[in-house]
C-alpha cells in the first residue's frame, strides 16, 4: 500500500540579486542568480514545485526572512548558470528587506539564502504489518 508522508527539505545556496517587482495586484517576483558551483542546488529546488517557501537570506552576518513564495521558474543556461525565479504576495513578503538585498555594483554582490519547504512523498506500507518498507 502507497501512503504519503511529508518532510521538511532545506536548501542552502549562494547567490546574486537578480531584481524583484511588485504587480498591480500585489505579486511579488523575485529573481536570484547562481553560479555553476551551484547547479546541483539549483536542481534540487525542483521538489519544492507547488509547495510554500520560506526564504532565508544571510547579508553582512545578518539572517534576515524574505517572506514565503513559490517556485515559478528555473533558468539554466549553457555554461550552467542559472536563474531561480519566485513569486509571493505582498501579505506573506517582506518587500522593505528585499530592497536591501546587495546589488550587483556592491563590493561584495553574492549572499547566501536558505530555502526551506513542506514536501510530501510517496511511502511504501507492508498492508500486514504497518511498517515502512525501505
Amino acid at each position: 500500500m502507497i501512503t504519503y508522508q511529508t518532510k521538511v527539505v532545506k536548501i542552502k545556496e549562494v547567490v546574486s540579486y537578480g531584481g524583484h517587482n511588485i504587480t498591480a495586484n500585489g505579486l511579488v517576483n523575485l529573481t536570484f542568480k547562481a553560479s555553476y558551483a551551484e547547479l546541483v542546488n539549483t536542481i534540487q529546488c525542483t521538489q519544492m514545485l507547488n509547495n510554500d517557501i520560506t526564504i532565508g537570506a544571510k547579508v553582512n552576518g545578518k539572517v534576515q526572512n524574505l517572506g514565503i513564495f513559490r517556485l515559478k521558474q528555473i533558468d539554466i543556461s549553457g555554461d550552467g548558470t542559472s536563474k531561480l525565479k519566485f513569486v509571493g504576495n505582498t501579505d506573506y513578503v517582506e518587500t522593505d528587506l528585499i530592497n536591501n538585498l546587495p546589488l550587483n555594483t556592491d563590493d561584495i554582490k553574492d549572499f547566501r539564502i536558505l530555502l526551506k519547504s513542506e514536501v510530501e512523498y510517496e511511502v511504501e506500507v507492508d498492508e500486514e504489518t504497518g511498517e515502512i518498507i525501505e
